[in-house]
């Protein structure tokens, strides 16, 4: 009897050695897994990027004869549009004025490809986009256009104007949630979000464009 109790107590040991193995191989695995994300991010980066100052220089080669026109560096092309992705964090009316000052706007999702390319962006962030009823109750775009309800762009219960946040007013502002779907937030400054851009494509040179840390400040 006390011959197994004994022979159990190895038995555990070794089962506790195996599993610890595993799970440092694991470890190791979604390490390299994890850094071998980055590395793709960063080559999908530094391709658009690429891409963006090929179109460029065409437009200069060819003394902007060529058909359309070219995305800045660290915006992304879609469907003959450009985007930007923020990665800093500002208000409603902030991310709003930031697009203006390059000859954007926040973003407008008209169909269902641009829902599905913009969110694809955007999980598990929040965004803001340029969807708002502070003008008139009724929400619209930030070119002032309608907006039609979908409930299924939305959240569950929401928009639902939450007073209860105690700044005053109900929620005016739209941002795409964690889980890609609509949620409306309070306008305050004191709410920040990252925030989409969209803009036409330019004919911009690179030497028009000017950087600061690797982020855009300017656009044509």
């Amino acid at each position: 009897k006390r011959k197994w109790k004994l022979s159990g107590q190895n038995f555990n040991s070794k089962q506790v050695q195996q599993l610890q193995f595993t799970v440092e191989n694991n470890k190791d695995r979604l390490t390299s897994v994890s850094e071998a994300m980055k590395q793709l991010a960063l080559i999908d980066t530094l391709t658009k990027n690429i891409a963006a100052i090929k179109c460029s220089l065409e437009h200069i080669i060819n003394n902007s004869s060529t058909t359309g026109g070219c995305c800045p560096v660290g915006w992304t092309v879609f469907e003959s549009n450009c985007y930007f992705f923020s990665s800093d964090s500002q208000s409603w009316t902030g991310s709003r004025d930031w697009c203006e000052t390059q000859q954007a706007h926040l973003v407008i999702l008209r169909n269902d490809k641009e829902w599905d390319f913009v969110t694809r962006n955007t999980i598990p962030q929040l965004y803001w986009i340029g969807l708002s009823d502070s003008r008139t109750g009724r929400w619209e775009w930030v070119n002032q256009t309608p907006y039609r309800i979908e409930r299924r762009r939305w959240g569950p219960g929401q928009p639902d104007s939450w007073t209860g946040h105690g700044l005053g007013g109900d929620e005016d502002c739209a941002h795409l949630h964690s889980d890609g779907r609509l949620n409306d937030h309070h306008c305050s400054p004191e709410h920040l979000n990252t925030f989409v851009c969209l803009a036409p494509p330019t004919n911009c040179s690179p030497t028009t464009v000017d950087y600061k840390e690797n982020f855009i400040v300017g656009r044509c």
